[in-house]
C-alpha cells in the first residue's frame, strides 16, 4: 500500500486519557499514519470493565482492536503499530541504537514515570523534584552525546521518544516546564517533538493527539484522524 492511501479499517485504542501507555499507542499511531478511533474506559465501572476483560484477560489496558484482532501489554501495541504503519521503522536498525532504544525506554517508564508521577500529584518536595532532575540531567547528557547522528534521543526518532514524550508532556501540564527549560539539549528536544511531522510523511503533528488537563479530569480520549 502506498504512502498517503487510506487504510480499509480504523483501529479501536480502548484507554485512559491520563494514561502515558494510552498516549504512546496514539503517538506511534500518529507518527505512522494510522487512524485510531479513541475509546474511554471508566476502569470503576464494573461493566466497562467486563467488556475489556473480554479482550485483555487480564484487565490491562490499553487494548488495540483491529477487525477481529486484539492488542494488549505496551511494547506489543508499539511493536504493532510501528508495523502495520508507513514511514520509516520507529526501532532502529543499527543492533547499538536498538539497544539503547530499549534502555530508555525503560528508563522513562520505571524511572522518570514515578518521579513525575510524584511531582504530577501535587508533592513539590525536595526529593521528588531532585528526582526528576537527576534523570533529566541524564537524558540531556544522553541528547548531548558528541557523535550521535540526529536530533533524537538514539539518533533518529524511535520508539524512545515516544516513551518519554508523555511525561515531559505532563510536566509541562502540571506546572514544571521550567524543569524542562533548565536542561538546554531537552528543552531543544521537546521543541523539536511538538513541531515535527509524521513519520509516515502524512501532514500531521503527533503532539497534537497528547491530552489536556481538561481532557485527563475528564478521561476524554483524543483519536487520531488522517485518512477518514
Amino acid at each position: 500500500m502506498a504512502i498517503g492511501d487510506h487504510l480499509a479499517d480504523v483501529k479501536v485504542l480502548y484507554g485512559v486519557a491520563g494514561c502515558a501507555n494510552t498516549s504512546k499507542c496514539l503517538f506511534t499511531a500518529a507518527e505512522k499514519g494510522i487512524d485510531i478511533d479513541g475509546r474511554s474506559v471508566d476502569i470503576n465501572s464494573e461493566t466497562e470493565m467486563a467488556e475489556i476483560f473480554k479482550m485483555s484477560p487480564f484487565g490491562t489496558l490499553p487494548v488495540l482492536k483491529d477487525v477481529d484482532f486484539y492488542v494488549y501489554g505496551i511494547e506489543a501495541i508499539l511493536s504493532y503499530l510501528d508495523d502495520k504503519g508507513f514511514g520509516n521503522s520507529l526501532v532502529p536498525r543499527n543492533g547499538v541504537a536498538r539497544a539503547q532504544q530499549y534502555q530508555w525506554a525503560h528508563i522513562a517508564q520505571h524511572v522518570f514515570s514515578p518521579a513525575v508521577k510524584a511531582i504530577s500529584e501535587g508533592s513539590a518536595d525536595s526529593a521528588a523534584l531532585e528526582a526528576v532532575k537527576d534523570v533529566l540531567q541524564k537524558l540531556d547528557d544522553q541528547l548531548s552525546t558528541r557523535g550521535k547522528r540526529g536530533d533524537y534521543i538514539v539518533g533518529d526518532l524511535s520508539l524512545a521518544d515516544i516513551h518519554w514524550a508523555p511525561y515531559i508532556h505532563n510536566c509541562c501540564l502540571y506546572g514544571h516546564e521550567a524543569l524542562i527549560d533548565a536542561y538546554p539539549a531537552v528543552k531543544t528536544w521537546w521543541s523539536h517533538m511538538k513541531v515535527r511531522k509524521s513519520t509516515s510523511k502524512e501532514n500531521y503533528v503527533a503532539y497534537t493527539v497528547l491530552p489536556s488537563i481538561d481532557e485527563i479530569h475528564s478521561n476524554k480520549m483524543r483519536s487520531v484522524s488522517i485518512n477518514v
